[in-house]
Protein backbone atom coordinates (compact mmCIF):
# COMPACT_ATOMS: atom_id res chain seq x y z
CA UNK A 1 0.00 0.00 0.00
CA UNK A 2 1.38 3.39 -0.95
CA UNK A 3 1.93 6.19 1.53
CA UNK A 4 -0.81 8.13 -0.23
CA UNK A 5 -3.38 5.35 0.25
CA UNK A 6 -2.39 5.02 3.94
CA UNK A 7 -2.95 8.74 4.52
CA UNK A 8 -6.31 8.90 2.76
CA UNK A 9 -8.44 7.46 5.62
CA UNK A 10 -6.79 9.86 8.06
CA UNK A 11 -7.40 12.74 5.69
CA UNK A 12 -11.05 11.80 5.21
CA UNK A 13 -11.46 11.40 8.97
CA UNK A 14 -9.95 14.80 9.62
CA UNK A 15 -12.26 16.45 7.10
CA UNK A 16 -15.30 14.77 8.66
CA UNK A 17 -14.29 15.99 12.12
CA UNK A 18 -13.86 19.55 10.86
CA UNK A 19 -17.20 19.51 9.01
CA UNK A 20 -19.00 18.07 12.04
CA UNK A 21 -17.36 20.66 14.26
CA UNK A 22 -18.50 23.47 11.97
CA UNK A 23 -22.07 22.14 11.85
CA UNK A 24 -22.20 22.08 15.64
CA UNK A 25 -20.29 25.35 16.03
CA UNK A 26 -22.37 27.53 13.72
CA UNK A 27 -25.68 27.14 15.61
CA UNK A 28 -23.88 28.11 18.83
CA UNK A 29 -22.49 31.25 17.18
CA UNK A 30 -25.91 32.09 15.73
CA UNK A 31 -27.52 31.62 19.14
CA UNK A 32 -24.98 33.83 20.90
CA UNK A 33 -25.37 36.48 18.18
CA UNK A 34 -29.12 36.47 18.73
CA UNK A 35 -28.60 36.77 22.47
CA UNK A 36 -26.22 39.69 21.92
CA UNK A 37 -28.84 41.48 19.85
CA UNK A 38 -31.73 40.69 22.21
CA UNK A 39 -30.79 38.97 25.49
CA UNK A 40 -33.57 36.66 26.60
CA UNK A 41 -34.13 34.21 29.43
CA UNK A 42 -31.51 32.91 31.84
CA UNK A 43 -28.70 32.91 29.26
CA UNK A 44 -29.64 36.42 28.19
CA UNK A 45 -29.53 37.62 31.79
CA UNK A 46 -26.07 36.11 32.22
CA UNK A 47 -24.89 37.76 29.00
CA UNK A 48 -26.08 41.21 30.09
CA UNK A 49 -24.00 40.86 33.24
CA UNK A 50 -20.97 39.77 31.19
CA UNK A 51 -21.39 42.65 28.72
CA UNK A 52 -21.72 45.13 31.58
CA UNK A 53 -18.16 44.27 32.57
CA UNK A 54 -16.81 43.57 29.08
CA UNK A 55 -17.75 46.97 27.67
CA UNK A 56 -16.14 49.06 30.41
CA UNK A 57 -13.06 49.84 28.31
CA UNK A 58 -15.16 50.67 25.25
CA UNK A 59 -17.38 52.91 27.38
CA UNK A 60 -14.39 54.80 28.75
CA UNK A 61 -12.92 55.25 25.28
CA UNK A 62 -16.29 56.32 23.87
CA UNK A 63 -16.76 59.11 26.38
CA UNK A 64 -13.36 60.65 25.68
CA UNK A 65 -15.01 62.08 22.55
CA UNK A 66 -17.69 64.13 24.32
CA UNK A 67 -17.80 66.50 27.28
CA UNK A 68 -20.36 64.88 29.56
CA UNK A 69 -20.67 68.02 31.69
CA UNK A 70 -22.28 69.80 28.74
CA UNK A 71 -25.02 67.20 28.28
CA UNK A 72 -27.60 66.83 31.01
CA UNK A 73 -30.40 65.05 29.16
CA UNK A 74 -28.98 61.85 27.77
CA UNK A 75 -30.37 58.77 26.04
CA UNK A 76 -28.54 55.43 25.96
CA UNK A 77 -29.88 53.30 23.11
CA UNK A 78 -29.38 49.58 23.65
CA UNK A 79 -27.96 50.01 27.16
CA UNK A 80 -27.68 46.24 27.75
CA UNK A 81 -26.05 45.70 31.17
CA UNK A 82 -26.07 49.41 32.08
CA UNK A 83 -22.31 50.06 32.02
CA UNK A 84 -22.67 53.28 30.00
CA UNK A 85 -25.35 54.63 32.30
CA UNK A 86 -23.24 53.91 35.36
CA UNK A 87 -20.27 55.71 33.78
CA UNK A 88 -22.39 58.72 32.83
CA UNK A 89 -23.80 59.14 36.33
CA UNK A 90 -20.34 58.83 37.86
CA UNK A 91 -19.05 61.66 35.65
CA UNK A 92 -22.11 63.90 35.44
CA UNK A 93 -24.13 63.76 38.64
CA UNK A 94 -26.59 66.38 37.36
CA UNK A 95 -27.60 64.35 34.31
CA UNK A 96 -30.92 62.67 33.73
CA UNK A 97 -30.26 59.49 31.77
CA UNK A 98 -32.91 57.68 29.79
CA UNK A 99 -32.35 54.21 28.44
CA UNK A 100 -34.21 52.19 25.84
CA UNK A 101 -33.57 48.53 25.05
CA UNK A 102 -35.55 45.75 23.38
CA UNK A 103 -34.56 43.24 26.08
CA UNK A 104 -36.37 42.82 29.39
CA UNK A 105 -33.27 41.07 30.75
CA UNK A 106 -31.22 44.17 29.95
CA UNK A 107 -33.64 46.29 31.95
CA UNK A 108 -33.36 43.95 34.95
CA UNK A 109 -29.54 43.96 34.91
CA UNK A 110 -29.18 47.70 34.21
CA UNK A 111 -31.64 48.47 37.01
CA UNK A 112 -29.57 46.45 39.46
CA UNK A 113 -26.35 48.15 38.32
CA UNK A 114 -27.89 51.62 38.65
CA UNK A 115 -30.44 50.95 41.41
CA UNK A 116 -29.78 54.13 43.41
CA UNK A 117 -30.30 56.40 40.41
CA UNK A 118 -33.31 54.44 39.17
CA UNK A 119 -34.92 54.85 42.59
CA UNK A 120 -34.21 58.60 42.59
CA UNK A 121 -35.63 59.06 39.10
CA UNK A 122 -32.31 60.21 37.64
CA UNK A 123 -32.18 57.07 35.47
CA UNK A 124 -35.31 56.09 33.55
CA UNK A 125 -35.25 52.77 31.68
CA UNK A 126 -37.85 51.57 29.21
CA UNK A 127 -38.53 48.70 26.85
CA UNK A 128 -38.56 49.84 23.24
CA UNK A 129 -37.10 49.84 19.75
CA UNK A 130 -34.77 52.49 18.34
CA UNK A 131 -36.86 52.42 15.16
CA UNK A 132 -39.82 53.82 17.12
CA UNK A 133 -38.57 56.03 19.95
CA UNK A 134 -41.38 57.12 22.25
CA UNK A 135 -39.98 60.52 23.22
CA UNK A 136 -40.79 64.12 22.39
CA UNK A 137 -38.93 65.67 19.46
CA UNK A 138 -35.67 67.50 20.25
CA UNK A 139 -35.46 66.46 23.90
CA UNK A 140 -31.93 65.03 24.26
CA UNK A 141 -28.56 66.77 24.41
CA UNK A 142 -26.71 63.52 23.80
CA UNK A 143 -27.61 60.08 22.50
CA UNK A 144 -25.21 57.19 23.05
CA UNK A 145 -25.21 53.97 21.04
CA UNK A 146 -22.39 51.68 22.13
CA UNK A 147 -21.92 48.48 20.13
CA UNK A 148 -25.62 48.37 19.34
CA UNK A 149 -26.24 49.89 15.89
CA UNK A 150 -24.78 46.74 14.32
CA UNK A 151 -27.86 44.84 15.55
CA UNK A 152 -30.60 47.31 14.58
CA UNK A 153 -33.21 45.74 12.30
CA UNK A 154 -33.71 49.02 10.43
CA UNK A 155 -30.49 51.02 10.65
CA UNK A 156 -31.67 54.01 8.63
CA UNK A 157 -34.91 54.30 10.59
CA UNK A 158 -33.04 54.06 13.90
CA UNK A 159 -30.60 56.79 12.90
CA UNK A 160 -33.51 58.97 11.74
CA UNK A 161 -35.35 58.45 15.03
CA UNK A 162 -32.23 59.48 16.95
CA UNK A 163 -31.99 62.60 14.78
CA UNK A 164 -35.63 63.43 15.51
CA UNK A 165 -35.31 63.33 19.31
CA UNK A 166 -31.97 65.18 19.41
CA UNK A 167 -31.92 68.89 20.22
CA UNK A 168 -30.43 71.27 17.67
CA UNK A 169 -26.62 70.92 18.00
CA UNK A 170 -27.14 67.76 20.03
CA UNK A 171 -24.77 64.83 19.53
CA UNK A 172 -25.28 61.21 18.58
CA UNK A 173 -22.26 59.18 19.70
CA UNK A 174 -21.99 55.80 17.96
CA UNK A 175 -19.10 53.54 18.96
CA UNK A 176 -18.23 49.92 18.31
CA UNK A 177 -15.45 47.41 18.04
CA UNK A 178 -14.25 47.49 14.45
CA UNK A 179 -14.32 43.73 13.96
CA UNK A 180 -17.96 43.58 15.09
CA UNK A 181 -18.92 46.00 12.31
CA UNK A 182 -17.02 43.87 9.81
CA UNK A 183 -18.95 40.79 10.99
CA UNK A 184 -22.46 42.15 11.59
CA UNK A 185 -22.66 45.18 9.27
CA UNK A 186 -20.52 44.24 6.29
CA UNK A 187 -22.12 46.81 3.98
CA UNK A 188 -20.51 49.51 6.11
CA UNK A 189 -17.03 48.04 6.54
CA UNK A 190 -15.85 51.24 4.85
CA UNK A 191 -16.49 53.92 7.48
CA UNK A 192 -16.81 56.57 4.78
CA UNK A 193 -19.96 54.83 3.53
CA UNK A 194 -21.50 55.02 7.00
CA UNK A 195 -20.50 58.68 7.33
CA UNK A 196 -22.26 59.35 4.00
CA UNK A 197 -25.40 57.67 5.32
CA UNK A 198 -25.35 59.87 8.44
CA UNK A 199 -25.06 63.02 6.33
CA UNK A 200 -27.89 61.83 4.09
CA UNK A 201 -30.13 61.39 7.14
CA UNK A 202 -29.50 65.00 8.15
CA UNK A 203 -26.61 65.20 10.59
CA UNK A 204 -24.75 68.41 9.78
CA UNK A 205 -21.33 67.27 11.01
CA UNK A 206 -19.82 63.81 11.48
CA UNK A 207 -16.38 63.29 13.01
CA UNK A 208 -14.72 59.91 12.72
CA UNK A 209 -12.30 58.63 15.38
CA UNK A 210 -10.45 55.32 15.13
CA UNK A 211 -8.23 53.44 17.56
CA UNK A 212 -6.60 50.06 17.04
CA UNK A 213 -9.82 48.28 18.12
CA UNK A 214 -12.62 50.83 18.19
CA UNK A 215 -14.36 53.30 15.91
CA UNK A 216 -16.45 56.32 16.92
CA UNK A 217 -18.85 58.46 14.90
CA UNK A 218 -19.57 61.80 16.59
CA UNK A 219 -22.64 63.15 14.83
CA UNK A 220 -23.95 66.68 15.40
CA UNK A 221 -27.53 67.60 14.50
Amino acid sequence: MSMKSKLTPWLIGGILIMVTGFILYKPVIDYLTTQSAKPKGFIGRVMTKIWSSYFKDLSKWSFTHVDLDKHNTILDVGFDGGANIKYIKEHNVASTVYGVDISEEAIKTATEVNQKHVDSGEVILSLGDVADLQFEDEIFDLIVATQTHIYWDDLKKGLSECHKVLKENGILLITSEIDKIEYHLSEYINSDDFVSLLYAIGYKEVNLKVSNKYVAFICTK
